[in-house]
């Protein structure tokens, strides 16, 4: 059986026309789904997205999230990891979001 993962996001420039949905983790912008409203890391150091704002259950993220997957270097799709630098209860925060409109950009309405 072999396992395949899905990039949910990625860390090249987006499109230049409509929302522009990003997180910035670990000094780098990662560019998300338009659905994506919340990112936060986990005590694993894996980073995840939901639509809504997160609760803590039975020492975790409550389970209505998706795991942040996007291509490294070498072309191999992995989840996003980094080193914790802040208990895991802090790392949630609120996506950017922006709109791109004849050539300027504005922050978006939820």
């Amino acid at each position: 059986m072999i396992l395949t993962i899905t990039p949910t996001a990625e860390t090249n420039s987006q499109s230049s026309q409509g929302t522009e949905v990003f997180a910035v983790i670990a000094g780098k912008k990662v560019y998300l789904p338009v659905e994506a409203k919340y990112v936060m890391q986990d005590r694993r150091g894996l980073w995840f997205y939901s639509t809504r704002k997160p609760r803590q259950k039975e020492g975790d993220w409550t389970p209505n999230k998706t795991s942040i997957a996007c291509a490294n270097e070498r072309g191999y799709v992995r989840a996003l990891q980094t080193e914790s630098d802040r208990e895991w209860l802090e790392t949630c925060q609120r996506t950017v979001r922006m709109v791109r409109e004849d050539g300027a950009r504005r922050a978006a309405e939820d």
